[in-house]
């Protein structure tokens, strides 16, 4: 999710199944469409143009892991030389078992009341929120752009020990892969090899309402990524927020089902919005029934989802006012737009490379103008959306220790089916409480305030002169337009797909 491991999805699946004496060879082509993924793509240094590495694909072994939760890595096939007796016991506690899970999975249902998780802030370019695994908690990402949980584990050897890790042996809840599915993730700059697990997994820490039970989740073994091994990551796992009901083919492993963690959880709406301000002012995932009933406020428009696996819309129109500069010809007849909580930056087409460029030079190192600076208009399939210059500036500090001013945008060179690809990020989501409606595919938004409560509606188009230049700033703070946003952009995420060489895929 450069030198802090790349990581994207290949869009062929290959799956290499080695279950007892037998061997057999898979592959299952996605035909250009993005399968989500839960793994991001860090950078090292200060992001100046595109994203770059990518991961290369998955593969999932059965019967390949050399550990199980009781030390004893050979009993599968142990069992599969003996009797047909054997067998038979082995199978009717197998649904015995697999009857009393579904059993308890029932007794989960949509929360009744309100709950709210704490995203802490890294520089404004990581949030991460508590995460519970059986009894554990762990900081994790929660990542609208995925779908999948991996942490790291106590089964890896070679992980920083200052990390969080999950220790499946301190755990009553853990059941292993009955088939020891392992899978590796291929980096460019190193693999990744998980184990399948399945635990009860919680939104939050241990009183969370929003649980399941028996759910599959990946633990790390080992893994040579920079950013685990130097420990400067501030979270150990990723967890998969995506609208998808059902994951994509190859990616289920063991499971019974393949549902999708919110699925599992009867969870139809959350709603995220990171609070403005300093390096340390977090963010908030929020659930309960006022998030639900939210989408009948008028302080909120509604956008239908049109993406398959993302949380995308289409991007009708974008504006910005630069002297010289035409941005008319922009998305027609429209571009893709994702709101994606794992990606650190703006994000725009690369046909846009002249506004971006445009923008960085109209900014001075001393942060002396940004009240010069114009907003960025976006309107997402009729819904306004406008950003003000403290979205886009960012405060950095040199080599030297030197602070100084810069626009800080990412580039992504992709087509979707509804044409070139914007991604709203983590500055959307200082400027707009956004609740996810899975139920109804639609994401409903509204202007926030610094401590990310709802603000008052305001028509911007109609209350404003010019609402993609410098006159169109009613409902923006001063600070808005005097402040930049303080980060170290040495530690942004993007979106593990934005380098892959394939020029089209479906959001």
């Amino acid at each position: 999710m450069s030198g802090r491991a790349g990581v994207c999805m290949s869009f062929t699946v290959v799956l290499f199944v080695l279950q007892l004496s037998s061997a057999a060879k898979l592959s299952a082509n996605v035909n250009g469409q993005l399968r989500p993924h839960a793994h991001r793509q860090f950078h090292d240094r200060p992001l100046h143009t595109t994203v770059s590495a990518v991961h290369l694909s998955k593969k999932v072994s059965i019967g390949a892991d050399t550990e199980d939760a009781d030390g004893m890595g050979g009993m599968v096939n142990e069992f599969a030389e003996k009797g047909e007796v054997n067998k038979a016991e082995s199978q009717s506690a197998k649904a015995t078992q697999q009857e009393v899970q579904k059993q308890v999975q029932q007794e989960f249902v949509m929360p009744s009341r309100e709950y709210s998780i704490q995203l802490d802030n890294h520089l404004n370019v990581q949030y991460s929120g508590r995460f519970t695994i059986g009894e554990q908690e762990l900081p994790v990402i929660y990542d609208t752009g995925s779908f999948e949980v991996l942490v790291l584990s106590t089964k890896c050897n070679t992980c920083v020990k200052t990390l969080s890790m999950y220790d499946y042996k301190k755990s009553r809840s853990f059941r292993d892969s009955p088939n020891h599915v392992v899978a590796e993730h291929e980096f460019v700059s190193g693999d990744v090899v998980t184990a399948e697990g399945f635990e009860t997994l919680r939104l939050g820490r241990q009183d969370s309402p929003v649980t399941t039970s028996d759910m599959t989740f990946w633990m790390v073994q080992s893994h040579e990524l920079k950013f685990w091994k130097t420990g400067h990551a501030i979270f150990s796992g990723i967890v998969g927020l995506s609208h998808v009901k059902r994951l994509p083919d190859g990616f289920s492993g063991d499971a019974r089902e393949d549902k999708s963690l919110l699925e599992e959880m009867h969870l139809d709406a959350f709603a995220l919005c990171y609070q403005r301000g300093g390096t340390s002012s977090p963010g908030w995932l929020k659930i309960g029934p006022s998030i639900s009933a939210m989408a009948h406020s008028p302080n909120f428009q509604s956008v239908d989802v049109s993406g398959d696996s993302h949380w995308a819309t289409k991007l009708s129109q974008f504006k910005v006012d630069l002297d010289g500069i035409d941005t008319s010809s922009l998305c027609k007849p429209s571009c893709g737009a994702l709101i994606d909580s794992g990606t650190s930056l703006l994000t725009f087409p690369r046909s846009a490379s002249h506004i971006t460029e445009a923008l960085k030079q109209k900014v001075k190192s001393d942060c002396s103008n940004l009240d010069e600076l114009p907003t960025l208009y976006f309107e997402l399939d009729g819904a306004e959306v406008v950003l003000p210059p403290r979205a886009y500036i960012f405060k950095v500090v040199d080599n030297n220790g030197h602070p100084y001013c810069r626009g800080a945008f990412m580039k992504v060179d992709k087509e979707s089916q509804f044409g070139e690809v914007f991604i709203l990020g983590m500055p959307f989501l200082r400027y707009y409480f956004t609740v996810f409606d899975r139920q109804n595919k639609k994401v409903h938004i509204a202007r926030s305030t610094e401590d990310c409560q709802v603000a008052p509606h305001m028509s911007l188009l109609a209350t404003n002169s010019s609402a993609s230049g410098r006159a169109g700033r009613h409902g923006f703070a001063s600070a808005d337009f005097l402040q930049a946003t303080e980060a170290d952009l040495n530690d942004v995420i993007s979106p593990p797909w934005t380098s892959t060489a394939e020029k089209f895929i479906r959001l």
